[in-house]
């Protein structure tokens, strides 16, 4: 497994520190090439490992400053690139493309960077992800590809404002049958992967989080990623539905997080996903999608409530 991982490519800001220790490598699974950072726990023993899989657009970069929170608390974790994203290979010709086949192939990319960096990640091992991520995520785990000590979803993925109805999950599925699952979806705000204006965003209302993170897409135009094709749409919604049907199968300790003004996820779907999972459910109130990169009122409630779970289950 070893001879199958290369150095990796760091997309650097003026002023933006690496963690501490942090490695940036490829992996190959299968014909996609997979960017994976790796960092070790800030003391020697280190308290277990954190595998985290972001959302749709999203790139290991972004999640700087929450890797070194958890490295401050004593963790190592691995951050990847999802296909299709990032510095991982994309999957059509049109790398601006939001796109995947199934969730299956994102859920083996999951399993597949902790087996090949299982000697950089100490137990206990716990799953985060977010938005589309805590989708994965769970699908990961209750298809039994990972079994971790347990696991920690911020706003995943499990309905969708304004879309999961019954006409446009028909629209959605024709359109993809018929051949145009490689089509984006129309009217969305983004274009050519480039920010909006942060007075229209729907992910912060930390106006410094939301520059960084635009900058980022603004001068790197490797990193950007368009609007979704039905493709991915489609694939979600199939996601979406086997996780929410085994919410019950989720017998490991479990804690979600509903960010409570939420305009892209339905909180409400996260609070009814957690009662069916009998997990530990957490909402930030007037949080908008990305926990994350929102203001320090609203991050400091979720990392109280993550440190509050891991004493409960002596993690």
């Amino acid at each position: 497994m070893k001879n199958e991982i290369t150095p990796g490519d760091v997309i650097r800001l003026e002023g933006l520190d690496l963690p501490p220790g942090a490695t940036f490598h490829y992996v190959q699974n299968g014909d996609v090439r997979l960017r994976v950072m790796t960092v070790p726990a800030a003391r020697a023993d280190a308290r277990g490992s954190i595998i985290f899989q972001p959302g749709r657009t999203e790139f290991i970069e972004k999640y700087f400053e929450m890797a070194q929170d958890l490295t401050a608390r004593g963790f190592a974790v691995l951050i990847l690139d999802p296909r299709g994203q990032g510095l991982s290979s994309r999957l059509l010709e049109d790398p601006m493309k939001s796109y995947v086949e199934d969730y299956e192939d994102y859920c083996d990319d999951l399993a597949f960077v902790t087996q090949a960096f299982k000697n950089d990640l100490p137990r206990p091992h716990i799953v985060m992800g977010h938005s589309m991520g805590g989708t994965i995520g769970l699908q990961t785990i209750l298809t039994g590809r990972l079994n971790p000590a347990a696991c920690v979803f911020t706003a995943p993925m499990l309905e969708l404002q304004d879309l999961e109805t019954p006409f446009m999950r028909l629209l959605v599925k024709g359109l993809t049958w018929a051949g145009l699952g490689q089509r984006n979806l129309p009217f969305q705000a983004q274009r050519a992967g480039l920010p909006v204006p942060f007075r229209t965003n729907k992910l912060t209302s930390d106006p410094n989080r939301y520059q960084l993170w635009a900058t980022y897409f603004e001068n790197h135009k490797r990193l950007r990623v368009g609007a979704p094709t039905f493709g991915w749409i489609s694939a979600s919604l199939r996601a979406m539905k086997f996780v929410n049907e085994n919410a019950r199968h989720l017998n490991i300790p479990t804690l979600i997080i509903a960010c409570g003004a939420d305009p892209i996820v339905k909180p409400v779907s996260n609070h009814e996903f957690a009662k069916a999972a009998h997990a530990d459910f957490f909402n930030v109130a007037g949080a908008l999608h990305e926990i994350f990169m929102e203001r320090d009122e609203y991050r400091d409630q979720f990392w109280d409530a993550f440190d509050a779970f891991l004493e409960k289950n002596a993690l």
